[in-house]
Order: C-alpha cells, then structure tokens, then sequence
C-alpha cells in the first residue's frame, strides 16, 4: 500500500515537473517572440530618422548647388551683359559707315565675354567640389550608421536585411549617384567655357 502511495505521489511530481517546464518553455518562447517585435520596432525607427535626415541632406545640397550657381555674377547675368553691349554695337553699326571697326568691337566683346564665362566656370567648379566634398563627408557618416545599423541587429536579422534597412541602402546608393554625376556635370561645364573661349580665339 505504501509503495502505491510512493508511486503515485511521484508519478504526480513528475507531471508536475513536466507542467512547470512547458509553462517556463512557453514563457520563454513568448518572451523571445516579445525580444524580437520590440527589436524590429527599434531598428525600423531608427532607420526612418537615418531616411528623414537624409533626405533633409540632399535637399539642402541641390539647394546650395543652385546658391552657387545663381549668385552674383552667373552666367546668366554674364549673358544678359553681353546681350546689352553687343546690341549697342548692333545699333552703332546701323548708323555709322564703320562695319570693319563694328566687326572688330564685336569679337574683342565675344573674347572678354568667354573670358569672364571660363572664369565663372572655374569659380563655381572650385565651390562646387567643396561642397561635393562636405556631402561626401556627411554620406560616410550616414554609411557607417547604416553599418553599425547591420552590425547591431545582427542577431535579429539573422543574416537577412530587413526592408526598412534595404530602402536606407538603395536611397544611400541613389546619393551617392547623384553626388557623382553632379561633379561629372560640373567638370563638364568648365570645359566647355574652356573650349568656347579657345574657339573665339581662332577667329
């Protein structure tokens, strides 16, 4: 009688025991699946602000791309100069019986001009790569964080790349496209005004 009591006494220590640790499993299992939700939120906040900062970034780089350009003595106002001296030659010449000395006036003013386009050029391609060179600077910052990003939810991530951190990637890359084919842009600009001016030369 004794030895039945013993055994069933065990028997419910057992299931007991067995009980305690589906619950603890379950605990636990929940508590992973809680680990994660929170890490996922995290991450995705953080890359939203990486996103938000940016994009602040690249607008205030096209912004100050076009401060330089249309500042004081552009192009544009180096062209509506132009325009103004050489239609008083043009005025000149329908009035005055001097067509060679119109002639000559007009391609000393096309030389000057070209001469103050190629300076221009120059000016803006010199602040142009200063400011390439500050947003290239602020764009490592904004490639490390996206790394560090990576590296930190590492384990969460599981060697996947969430789509949050994916959409900080592409729109890095998309940056630093824009930041090549800008300076591209402006090194291509200089040579021609080079080239304008050696051809006015020719004539």
């Amino acid at each position: 009688m004794k030895t039945l009591l013993i055994v069933a006494l065990l028997g419910t220590s057992v299931l007991s025991a067995q009980a305690s640790a589906l619950v603890l499993s379950d605990v636990s299992h929940v508590g992973k699946i809680e680990e994660k939700k929170s890490e996922a939120e995290e991450l995705k906040q953080k890359v939203e602000v990486q996103l938000y900062n940016l994009n602040m970034l690249n607008k205030q780089f096209k912004m100050a791309q076009e401060a330089i350009k249309n500042s004081k003595g552009s192009h544009k106002d180096i062209d509506k100069d132009f325009e103004y001296f050489h239609s008083l030659l043009l005025e000149d010449s329908k009035t005055q019986d001097n067509a060679k000395e119109i002639d000559e006036s007009v391609q000393r003013l096309k030389k000057e001009y070209a001469r103050k386009h190629k300076n221009r050029a120059a000016y803006e391609l010199k602040e142009q790569k200063s400011l390439a060179t500050s947003m290239q600077k602020e764009l490592n910052s904004h490639i490390r964080e996206c790394k560090s990003l990576k590296a930190k939810y590492k384990k969460y991530l599981d060697g996947n790349v969430s789509p949050e951190l994916r959409d900080l990637e592409t729109k890095l890359e998309e940056t630093e496209k824009i930041l090549k084919e800008s300076t591209e842009s402006n090194i291509q600009n200089a040579t021609y005004y080079d080239r304008k001016l050696e051809d006015i030369k020719k004539v």
